[in-house]
């Protein structure tokens, strides 16, 4: 989850091509577990 986050920080890749990027192919699953590390969805946190 530290790499989704350093990569959604950079903000030059959605959320869906982190996801995918990092081997993922269920999305919803990887917004859970990114909120349950976090605190926050993937979209929220790419937002800030």
């Amino acid at each position: 989850m530290q790499k989704a986050a350093q990569l959604l920080r950079e903000k030059q890749l959605t959320v869906s091509e982190v996801g995918y990027q990092l081997g993922l192919t269920n999305l919803s699953h990887f917004a859970r577990v990114f909120e349950q590390h976090l605190g926050l969805k993937p979209k929220k946190y790419s937002a800030r």
